[in-house]
């Protein structure tokens, strides 16, 4: 028999995506499963217009916009006060293939690894690779993904152990949250995942990326866009933070000088001083220990 797993989509003001979501989990072949979308202080009405299309998964409605990492503890804490054997951290804005979570689970239990992430690939153009595997640059200890951007050639063919793995996509053993805790809201969004991620591998658990499981992510579409000043401060900040939170001292003081000063170029690029202002107030509120929502 499956084990039973239970998926936990986060939605802000995204109902349509989430219901493009919700759509392509309706088609999977893995049927011993729950669905649980917890809606974060939504103001389109999201939930009010998914559950009569979507009535057998549970809505969980919190007042206000708890974050990317606190909305999604809500949803893992509720998943586990149920016999799931697995919880699936999925983005609202993916799509599914219908075998993705069949494929993901063998793999997992294939590599007797706890922690799993399929290959992610872009929704507009779905021959390219967003996701297949997270690493660190040397010294600096920067994270990237693997692959990124490149066409989809099978450069991963099988099961992979890497550094970290993407939230956008996590499959969790419930004994993980048990073990190290949920993700950590001070992130508040970005790089929890990779938090997360070196907390698990410092408790003992390996890390892989099963490339026959595959979705399609759109990639940042509530947070407008990588070079918004939402992701610019909560990037700059959070890569910092990241050092902080592991006591990586060299990586820390080598990022500082770094990473803001990339952050700002985009700025000037961009003529934007909204940019400027998210960058220099990421590293204030670094300074000051003001993390969550910050500033």
């Amino acid at each position: 028999m499956d084990k039973k797993v239970a998926i936990v989509i986060l939605n802000w003001n995204g109902w349509q995506d989430t219901q493009e979501c919700l759509d392509s989990l309706t088609k999977i072949t893995y049927k011993n499963l729950k669905i649980i979308v917890v809606d974060n202080g939504s103001t389109d009405g999201s939930p009010d217009k998914l559950q009569p299309l979507f009535p057998d998964i549970r809505i969980i409605r919190n007042k206000n916009n708890l974050g990317f990492a606190e909305g999604n503890n809500i949803g893992i804490a509720a998943a586990l006060l149920d016999s799931v054997e697995y919880i699936l951290l999925l983005n609202n804005d993916t799509t599914v293939e219908a075998d993705f979570l069949s494929k993901l689970i063998l793999a997992a239990e294939q590599a007797n690894s706890a922690l799993a992430s399929p290959k992610i690939l872009f929704y507009k153009d779905k021959s390219k690779i967003w996701f297949v595997g997270g690493g660190y640059y040397p010294i600096l200890k920067k994270t990237y993904h693997q692959y990124y951007r490149e066409e989809d050639k099978g450069q991963v063919s099988s099961i992979k152990e890497v550094d970290w793995l993407s939230g956008c996509c996590l499959l969790v053993k419930r004994e993980v949250f048990e073990t190290i805790g949920l993700l950590d809201s001070d992130y508040c969004f970005y790089h929890e995942d990779v938090d997360f991620c070196a907390r698990a591998q410092k408790a003992g658990y390996k890390l892989v990326v099963a490339s026959q499981s595959i979705i399609y992510h759109k990639f940042a579409l509530s947070m407008g866009g990588k070079f918004s000043p939402f992701c610019t401060y909560f990037r700059t900040r959070n890569n910092l933070l990241f050092f902080v939170k592991t006591r990586q001292w060299l990586p820390l003081i080598l990022n500082f000088a770094t990473f803001p000063l990339y952050s700002l170029l985009a700025a000037v690029r961009q003529r934007s001083w909204p940019l400027a202002r998210a960058t220099f107030m990421a590293v204030f509120d670094l300074l000051r220990r003001n993390y969550g929502f910050g500033s």
